[in-house]
């Protein structure tokens, strides 16, 4: 970032533009206050993600996207025995994470991973239970993270992806810079067309919020799907 930039950041705050880019991959000296917002924004939205899981004692689950891993403490508590694994794209995002969940990882059961979901580091058919949360956006291609997901994935498990709708977002600018937005009959198009079977859909109706001085009632959908 060039001086000009710096400066204008300073005064003005980010743009729309680098407001995206940030939420596909928080880095730099701006990403540990976009993690914060993200954990803010998010809360109602990992729950809804917790309960559709169903977790049962000894499952293997994996979060593609966890941000800063505020919210591992807590999913470890959800049933007994659970071993955890988080995939991030940002490297600031796996660090502060790692520093977050110290006790976590160093009892073995939570293992963090810097790298791509289209390109991931575990031997196949691994996990009970895969999610993300506000990631799937940032999909330029979703047929090769779907085709991991599903590689990674148990027969019998499941991919639960939490996404705010197109119409509820159609008015943050920021989401004109890189997001592939979709509405649940578009989610379950992508779906179907990757070996998967839609199975399950809840619809979150958040609390009202604030950006750029607008304010916007946002809908969520948790979608859980089960390979075809």
């Amino acid at each position: 970032m060039n001086p000009i930039q710096f400066l204008r950041l300073l005064i003005k705050g980010p743009t729309p533009q680098q407001m995206a880019a940030q939420l596909r991959m928080p880095h730099g000296h701006m990403s540990r206050k976009v993690g914060v917002r993200m954990n803010n924004a998010n809360r109602s939205l990992y729950e809804g993600a917790w309960k559709a899981l169903d977790l049962r004692d000894g499952m293997r689950v994996l979060e593609i996207g966890f941000g800063n891993g505020l919210f591992f403490g807590e999913l470890s508590r959800k049933a007994q025995g659970l071993e955890l694994h988080g995939l991030d794209l940002s490297a600031d995002m796996v660090e502060q994470a790692t520093t977050r969940n110290k006790s976590l990882i160093a009892s073995g059961r939570l293992s963090l991973v810097n790298g791509p979901s289209d390109r991931m580091p575990y031997q196949d058919a691994l996990f009970d239970r895969i999610f993300c949360v506000n990631v799937v956006y940032f999909w330029d291609d979703p047929a090769a993270h779907l085709h991991e997901v599903r590689r990674v994935l148990k027969p019998s498990g499941t991919f639960t992806a939490v996404l705010r709708t197109r119409s509820s977002m159609e008015n943050l600018s920021f989401t004109d810079h890189g997001f592939t937005k979709y509405e649940q009959a578009d989610w379950e198009q992508v779906l179907r067309a990757n070996g998967f079977i839609p199975s399950a859909t809840v619809v979150l109706r958040e609390a009202e919020m604030e950006f750029a001085g607008s304010r916007f009632t946002p809908v969520s959908l948790v979608m859980v799907a089960r390979p075809a």
